[in-house]
């Protein structure tokens, strides 16, 4: 069983461990400039954040949302 897991995992424990937060950054770099919005999002689970991630995606244009999201959730579960 994988340790970190979207449905387990909050906003606030990616941001706090040092190896998850490092994959987080790497894959969404834009987030960088939304640090207030991360930090209110900080007791959600990244289940519970995926509407509100789309959503704020979608508005900023990004691309490729579904893969990276993919992509970070097979990185993090293999931590």
């Amino acid at each position: 069983m994988a340790k970190y897991s979207f449905d387990t995992i909050t906003l606030g424990e990616i941001l706090d461990n040092e190896d998850a937060s490092k994959l987080f950054w790497e894959l969404v770099p834009e987030a960088k400039d939304y640090a207030d919005m991360l930090e209110m999002g900080r007791p959600l689970t990244i289940s519970e954040a995926m509407p509100y991630i789309e959503t704020i995606a979608d508005g900023l244009g990004i691309e490729n949302v579904q893969d990276r999201v993919e992509d970070f959730k097979t990185k993090l579960e293999s931590l």
